[in-house]
C-alpha cells in the first residue's frame, strides 16, 4: 500500500483530505443521532454546528444546480436526503429532475 499523502486519510478504500474525513464523520454522527432520538423522548437534537456540517455535505452531494425545497428545515432535509423520510409528490415537483438523485446518501 503506498504512503498516504500528508493531510489525507485512507478509509474504506478511499483517500480523503482530513477536513472531508471529519465532515464525513460528523455527517454520519448527525444522521445516526437523528435515527435514535425518535425513540428517546426529551432527547436533545444534534448540535447546530454538526447539523450545519451535515447540511453542507448534503448540499455538496445535491448539485450546484439543484436547491432543496424552501419549506424543508435542516432536519427535514437530512431525513429526506438520507432516505429516512420519503419524498412526497410535492417534494418531487419542487425538486424536478433532482428528485431522482434522492436519497443522496444511503
Amino acid at each position: 500500500m503506498p504512503p498516504t499523502p500528508q493531510g489525507c486519510v485512507t478509509t474504506q478504500g478511499h483517500l480523503l483530505r482530513v477536513p472531508d474525513f471529519l465532515a464525513t464523520l460528523t455527517t454520519e454522527a448527525v444522521v445516526h443521532h437523528l435515527d435514535l432520538v425518535p425513540d428517546l423522548p426529551g432527547a436533545p437534537p444534534p448540535g447546530a454546528l454538526a447539523v450545519e456540517v451535515a447540511v453542507a455535505t448534503m448540499d455538496g452531494l445535491l448539485s450546484d444546480d439543484a436547491v432543496r425545497p424552501a419549506d424543508w428545515d435542516d432536519l427535514t432535509y437530512l431525513g429526506k436526503a438520507t432516505g429516512r423520510e420519503p419524498l412526497t409528490d410535492r417534494d418531487r415537483v419542487a425538486l424536478g429532475e433532482a428528485a431522482g438523485w434522492f436519497p443522496l446518501l444511503g
